[in-house]
């Protein structure tokens, strides 16, 4: 019953049942029910949170968790998934990046691309470090989304998303 419930909204707020009957038929809305972008050439169009990332993962270079935890609001939270919890608080977020600073010789985060919505950035990267006790490097992909205040001065919420075993063992380069 909820289920139906929920997809009728979702009809519904699609512009009707023909509507949702074509998307749900063919998985796609017609042309007419996608909301225009503006013509980019096929490049994206770099919001005003996308700065306040690319200064944030420049500043990992320099091994500083005081420099990185100043990104971050008083109450913000932070999310490394697939490891578990929720860390919250810019002091504790700043213990947890100096707990991953620890282990590393050095480190570079590479945006490969970006993009924004409202407050809200997303970025895949690649992020390239050593470990103290290892003799190559982790060049590991990851998927960062960020939330920023309205003033797109510092975080409220990060969560990066990336595969466990590849953050452990990495590739040999």
């Amino acid at each position: 019953m909820e289920i139906r419930s929920t997809r009728r909204a979702l009809l519904r707020a699609a512009g009707g049942v023909s509507l949702g009957a074509t998307a749900l038929a063919t998985g796609v809305a017609p042309a007419s029910a996608v909301p225009s972008l503006p013509e980019t050439d096929g490049a994206l169009e770099p919001g005003p949170g996308t700065a306040l990332v690319q200064r944030f993962c420049a500043a990992w270079s320099n091994l500083d968790a005081a420099e990185l935890a100043a990104f971050f609001t008083e109450d913000a939270t932070y999310q490394n998934i697939p490891l578990p919890g929720v860390i919250t608080g810019r002091d504790a977020i700043q213990q947890a990046l100096a707990e991953q600073i620890r282990i590393l010789q050095y480190t570079t985060l590479n945006i490969q691309k970006a993009v924004s919505w409202r407050n809200t950035v997303i970025a895949t990267r690649i992020d390239s470090y050593r470990y103290t006790n290892a003799d190559h490097d982790v060049d590991l992909p990851i998927v960062g989304a960020f939330e920023l205040t309205p003033d797109f001065r510092r975080f409220t919420s990060w969560v990066d998303y990336f595969d466990l075993a590849q953050s452990e063992f990495g590739t040999v380069v």
